[in-house]
């Protein structure tokens, strides 16, 4: 396994063989398989493959946080998230390690301060509005496309404060998610590589790539081509300027930026808000105490109030968004009992720990109240990784918990939702994405 012979003591797990004859399995319902493997080797275990690199996949918060944070400089992205997925949504933050990734983490940041975040309160709350306006009532309404669409058209048009025709909106949105199953299906059936020289999927795919850069490049183009001043990220971007040479982001690099933004500044709120109403529309109890609370406050002071946080946190609990994330172990390291050579890919279960009764009351069970202060022995912070950790903290956490508040807020003053007895699919890409959510919608008569 290493050039130096050296013996590791890793986590029990599969051997190269064994995992070969369980792939089937993991690739039909990636979170049943893994949930399982936990239970069989106590929260950790190992992977061996044919490639000559061990997986540990892990369940333990300890563990965890001393991969994303206590020793987050060992353990960059690996290279099937930092350079596959770079082929597809360029080389933007989210997908990139070392200086690069740091450098352009910190000329995003400032358009995600707090002050400009409020500052786009009445666009964010606009477009909800618009969008819930035309939100189809009736029995057995998939929801998740309207909320899809809502959470992509909030982001286009706050952060970067852009007019596109909607042809033009449909097709981004379209075009972002069949890329990001093409990406999925290409890392979970590689062998599916052997076949592009016949059927050419990849360069379908990066034709599609190209197509979303290009409409990304007009829009740069107009803004850059306009006297008119926007206290958006755009704007950021376009003053920001690198340290060392005090030269602006090349184009490329921030056609790069952008599609990172887009992709993750909509497909996980649209995700947690679409299981979030799965969630909520059976317990009339806990929508009765939100409309409560709206009644001695406005739509922006949801982002404040304890219980709608609360009620958000459960959602994330139970369906995180990152369901799982990946590392790579720069040098050799040890935790606990473990040791491991560099090259070892550890990868975070977070859907796991988010459910496992070692760390939560009634791990199943939809309970907001578990996150009140009231009840802080059971909030299990140290436990709970809805934006991940360490210095790769999600950067939009304080636009998305706007984003979501607002929505429940704006959807809960509009909307009766009950259940239909349907289960949505659980669909792990990228993000933990719902099937159809399918529920009954009727408007409020007050």
């Amino acid at each position: 396994m290493n050039p130096e012979n050296k013996t590791y003591r890793l986590p029990p797990g599969y051997t190269a063989l064994q995992s070969l004859f369980r792939s089937f399995r993991f690739l039909k319902d990636p979170i049943k398989f893994v949930s399982r493997s936990m239970n069989r080797f106590s929260g950790t275990y190992s992977v061996a493959t044919l490639k000559k690199y061990t997986l540990i996949l892990t369940q333990d918060p300890a563990f965890i946080n001393y991969v994303l944070k206590e020793n987050h400089t060992n353990y960059p992205k690996s290279e099937i998230t930092a350079d596959r997925a770079a082929r597809y949504f360029g080389k933007g933050f989210l997908f990139s390690n070392g200086e690069d990734w740091l450098t352009h983490r910190r000329l995003v940041q400032p358009g995600f301060h707090r002050e400009i975040i409020a500052g786009l309160y009445e666009i964010i709350i606009g477009t909800i509005n618009r969008s819930l306006a035309d939100f189809p009532t009736g029995e057995k309404i998939d929801v998740y496309p309207l909320v899809y669409q809502t959470a992509f058209n909030i982001v286009i048009n706050s952060l970067f404060t852009i007019r596109l025709a909607p042809e033009t909106m449909s097709e981004l949105s379209r075009t972002f998610s069949e890329v990001q199953d093409f990406y999925i299906g290409e890392v979970n059936k590689p062998l599916q590589r052997f076949f592009y020289p016949i059927n050419h999927a990849d360069r379908i795919m990066l034709r599609k790539s190209a197509k979303m850069r290009d409409i990304i490049k007009g829009i740069l183009k107009e803004r850059q081509s306009g006297k008119e001043s926007f206290n958006d990220l755009l704007d950021i971007l376009l003053k920001a300027r690198y340290e060392d040479t005090g030269l602006p982001i090349p184009e490329e690099r921030l056609i790069d930026q952008i599609m990172i933004l887009i992709f993750a500044g909509h497909e996980t709120v649209a995700n947690t808000l679409s299981w979030l109403l799965y969630l909520l529309a059976p317990e009339t109890k806990v929508m009765e105490r939100l409309r409560a609370s709206m009644e001695t406050m406005n739509i922006t002071d949801s982002v404040k109030d304890e219980y709608f946080t609360a009620v958000i946190n459960e959602g994330m609990r139970l369906y995180p968004a990152a369901w799982m994330t990946d590392r790579v172990a720069l040098k050799d390291d040890q935790f606990g009992e473990y040791s491991f050579p560099k090259g070892t890919v550890i990868l975070s279960f977070f859907y796991g720990l988010h459910r496992n009764k070692d760390y939560w009351n009634d791990e199943s069970a939809f309970h907001p109240e578990r996150f009140l202060s009231e009840n802080a022995k059971e909030k299990k912070t140290k436990s709970f990784f809805p934006f991940g950790a360490g210095p790769r903290l999600c950067i939009g956490n304080n636009f998305a918990m706007a984003e979501m508040s607002f929505f429940l807020y704006a959807f809960l003053k509009e909307f009766e939702i009950s259940p239909t007895g349907l289960v949505p699919e659980m669909k792990p890409l990228i993000t933990l994405r719902p099937g159809k959510v399918i529920l009954n919608v009727k408007r409020r008569s007050c």
